[in-house]
């Protein structure tokens, strides 16, 4: 391989950049440390194991303490370091939180005064986009339906309530009643009929995956003693803040997701108020249809319709006898075993309708069989790369598991945890975006609503997981440079850099000290391996490179991007959570042509040996994201996917958290 020489002014501009990257505290498991040694052999030499992966810097460059330069050695002709002990920087898996559901306080009322003037809204409020932002848009308005004698008449009893709420929408119940003195949801001692529509909307709100008891509330009946004016007011001042403050905490869930996911692990990074509770306050007294209006707030995508008429697919199917095929089932070409008619049956049953026209000759002739012969075989294959999963042809524990799946009530907690983590994301992705599927090591470019490109990617490990967030593509980066994290460095490049100093430079690695590109014989590397730093490494642009031919930038707080890798192999593994945080892409030129909105063949003048970045004529949505179960994005069935990073039991405590904190205090 050719590595570009780099000219001083070059060296120069990149140092600053090469020291804040060597210091980064990117990690390493044991898995990917003996996958880079592959990029560290000679140049002429084939490699067979993906590179381990580069990090960008995690803290700016200004913060970066500058390394001193190293005393000289002898240099590399004379001999090979001798052995040093490595100050090795250890690795910490992700952290997970004990989750802490929103504290619940009481809707208190006992400073509420008749004459006082009313709290206004928050003053530094500021507009929210009602398309991005989950905020349906403001509702017709109509007339008011009226409740201010009820309401002066029901002032003691409002201060003797006893309704229980989230802290911000405890307040903004306070206020919202303090400013408008009048109930919203009766009138001359009757309910309205639009509040016995939300509560019966309420009630149905396990057909989005939500837990109906937890907005619940107590609807006065209609019959009542009159004499008994007193008793009457009470439990309709109950009902009005129960109704109320149930209102908001399902235009909360609904628009941003019932669990906080950033208080779940560090390994989330989703922002929240994207619903504002007192612009809801306001639109609900003026609409028509409250219900409609809360029902607003649920995505309104395609994912989630898809989701939502799954989950109510799968109730009426909890005891349905379903197809098994024996554990431990092992089916080679060749072989005769019984359950090769289970197979077929589960196929026919679960394969996706083009799969079954073009198959379904020969999956007829192989009902009831036994044999696995070569038209089955091929069949299978195809089946497998539908799948996802390696086309080897050997029916085994994955290609199984895709066919069997989980049980019903697996499947239906699954859909679940997919329509809470959907809530999280903005409702609308965007006329053109980029999906990236972890568990499904997948992702998908989109535009009009319509999948343009799908491919295969490496993500990061279980011990180093890539984050659930998004963000916006903004530069594409060709032949990048790659400066190598401090941690790679010393726990995997340190013992061949002190057998033979000079290996960096052959390799086309850059070593900096003070400032400067120093001479790798002329550092000591016992001193730096002992100290733990004090240089910075950096690879030059080739096609031999850690990131490949080109990088796809959408800057983040947890250096997290999408690139280029020299080593293909790995696309080809059903698990393919490898990687060092970053997003490795089968298809890279092709998704930079994408994202670029440009033909592939015009990226070839980019190509070469000089670093050169380019932005995006428009920024373009890109969602890093958690969904074990997901719909085809061409049949909208659900695909369920290994829950690599185990997060589906961390979610499942935390919805019961919250679900038992909040009946406690209902």
């Amino acid at each position: 391989m050719h590595f570009p020489s780099r000219n001083k002014a070059l060296a120069a501009a990149a140092t600053g950049v090469v020291l804040a990257v060597s210091t980064a505290l990117t990690t390493t498991d044991a898995l990917a440390a003996s996958t880079l040694l592959e990029l560290f052999r000679q140049r002429n030499q084939v490699q067979s194991q993906p590179p381990a992966e580069p990090a960008q810097p995690s803290r700016p460059a200004a913060a970066v303490r500058t390394p001193r330069a190293a005393p000289p050695v002898q240099p590399r002709a004379s001999a090979s370091q001798p052995a040093a002990p490595i100050k090795r920087i250890t690795v910490k898996g992700p952290q997970v939180y004990d989750y802490k559901p929103e504290a619940l306080v009481r809707i208190d009322f006992t400073k509420f005064d008749m004459q006082m003037t009313a709290a206004t809204e928050d003053a530094d409020r500021s507009d929210i986009d009602a398309i991005t932002s989950g905020m349906p848009p403001l509702p017709t308005k109509v007339e008011p339906s009226g409740g201010e004698s009820v309401f002066a008449e029901a002032i003691e009893h409002l201060k003797t309530t006893d309704v229980r709420a989230e802290k911000k929408i405890a307040d903004a119940v306070v206020d919202f009643y303090s400013t408008h003195q009048k109930f919203l949801w009766s009138k001359d001692l009757e309910v309205e009929p639009k509040a016995k529509d939300v509560a019966a909307f309420f009630a149905r709100a396990g057909e989005e995956g939500l837990d109906p008891e937890e907005y619940a509330v107590i609807i006065p009946a209609d019959g009542f003693d009159e004499a008994d004016k007193q008793a009457r007011l009470q439990k309709l001042a109950e009902f009005e803040v129960a109704l109320t403050a149930r209102a908001l905490r399902y235009a909360v869930d609904a628009g941003e997701g019932r669990i906080i996911a950033d208080r779940l692990s560090e390994m989330h990074d989703l922002p929240r108020n994207r619903v504002n509770i007192r612009d809801v306050l306001e639109k609900l007294v003026v609409a028509d249809d409250p219900a409609a209006y809360l029902a607003s707030f649920q995505p309104q995508n395609k994912w989630y319709a898809d989701l939502k008429k799954s989950l109510a697919d799968l109730e009426d199917r909890e005891n349905e006898v379903q197809v098994r095929i024996a554990p431990g089932t092992l089916i080679r070409p060749g072989d005769d075993n019984p359950e090769i008619a289970n197979v077929v049956a589960l196929i026919l049953k679960k394969a996706p309708a083009d799969y079954l026209a073009k198959h379904e000759a020969v999956l007829a002739e192989h009902e009831g069989a036994t044999v696995y012969d070569a038209a089955l075989v091929a069949a299978i294959k195809d089946y497998q790369k539908q799948a996802g999963k390696a086309p080897d042809g050997v029916i085994g524990r994955n290609t199984i598991a895709t066919l069997q799946g989980e049980s019903v009530a697996v499947k239906r907690d699954r859909i679940l945890y997919a329509m809470e983590r959907l809530r999280w994301l903005p409702h609308d992705f965007g006329k053109r975006y980029v999906f990236v599927n972890q568990p499904a090591y997948r992702a998908q470019y989109f535009a009009d609503g319509q999948e343009k490109l799908a491919m295969n990617v490496v993500v990061g490990s279980p011990q180093h997981q890539t984050y659930f967030f998004y963000n916006k593509i903004q530069t594409v980066v060709f032949n990048p440079s790659w400066g190598v994290p401090r941690s790679i460095v010393l726990n995997e490049m340190m013992p061949r850099i002190l057998r033979d100093p000079g290996y960096l430079e052959r390799n086309g690695y850059e070593v900096y000290s003070g400032g400067k590109r120093v001479p790798a014989s002329s550092v000591n590397w016992s001193r730096v391996a002992a100290g733990g730093g004090g240089v910075g490494i950096r690879q030059t642009p080739s096609l031999d490179n850690a990131l490949g031919e080109l990088k796809i930038l959408f800057p983040n707080s947890h250096d997290i991007y999408m690139h280029d890798t020299p080593a293909k192999s790995y696309f080809k593994r059903d698990m393919r959570a490898l990687s060092h945080g970053c997003i490795r892409l089968e298809r890279p030129r092709d998704m930079a042509a994408a994202v670029l909105d440009v033909p592939v063949e015009s990226l070839n003048k980019y190509f070469g040996k000089n670093e050169r970045g380019v932005k995006v004529p428009e920024q373009i949505p890109v969602y890093i994201a958690y969904f074990t179960a997901w719909p085809d994005a061409s049949t909208g069935k659900i695909r369920y996917y290994d829950d690599v990073y185990e997060r589906d039991a961390h979610l499942a405590k935390a919805m019961e958290k919250t679900r038992q904190s909040r009946l406690a205090n209902s």
